[in-house]
């Protein structure tokens, strides 16, 4: 299941993964792990791509309402948040 939009905003905005890298000040190979969810970023680095592309941060999720996830979905997403979490306040 798809997380992130991050493919779809940046043709909509017409910026390529070279731009991108350069405006949040991380390398092109990043921003592509992270449109092709091999990683995910963090709660900082999302941020950043957010303000970089002109969007609201939630805009680069794919919307979950009215669609059923599984328990496993959920679970992953709450390691991934607390992971995120963890990364911004140093303990990890």
């Amino acid at each position: 299941m798809a997380i992130l939009r991050l493919k779809e905003i940046m043709t909509l905005k017409g910026i390529s993964r070279d731009e991108l890298s350069s405006r949040v000040e991380v390398s092109p190979t990043t921003i592509s792990n992270i449109s092709s969810e091999n990683n995910l970023p963090t709660i900082k680095l999302l941020l950043k791509i957010a303000e970089a592309l002109d969007v609201d941060v939630r805009e680069l999720f794919v919307s979950t309402k009215g669609t059923s996830i599984t328990q496993l979905e959920v679970d992953e997403a709450k390691e991934l948040i607390e992971k995120g979490l963890g990364i911004l306040s140093g303990n990890i």
